[in-house]
């Protein structure tokens, strides 16, 4: 994970904690989640990227 992907997860917790609607905190929540499935998927594709790069099948 990044840290831009982990400042943003902390922004987000401090966020929620101050929310004292429970709509705004699963808001929040449902967020993090998002940024860390992104977060996931931006590594998957690097890595596929790599992989594919050092395939010496293909050069």
């Amino acid at each position: 994970m990044t840290d831009n992907t982990e400042w943003l997860l902390t922004q987000i917790e401090t966020l929620k904690q101050k929310q004292p609607a429970y709509e705004d905190r699963a808001f929040l929540t449902a967020l993090q989640q998002v940024v860390q499935q992104q977060a996931t998927r931006s590594e998957q594709i690097q890595g596929e990227l790599d992989g594919r790069l050092w395939n010496h099948g293909n050069w």
